[in-house]
């Protein structure tokens, strides 16, 4: 995933206080999925998440 990593956590935490698991971070923004854009994501589509109105992440189920 060109270092891109996904961790699964219990709780947002904040970045300037926890460096766990990816190492230090210099912003942190919380994101909800639909019921209707996980359901896309299950039918094929991607997501396409803007992130700090500077980056985009696209969002795509694992295929097989």
């Amino acid at each position: 995933m060109n270092g891109n990593q996904i961790a699964v956590i219990d709780a947002v935490f904040d970045v300037d206080e926890v460096t766990e698991p990816f190492g230090k971070r210099w912003g942190q923004e919380r994101l909800t999925v639909t019921r209707e854009q996980l359901a896309a994501l299950q039918s094929g589509k991607l997501l396409a998440v803007d992130v700090l109105q500077e980056y985009v992440v696209f969002l795509e189920m694992e295929k097989g």
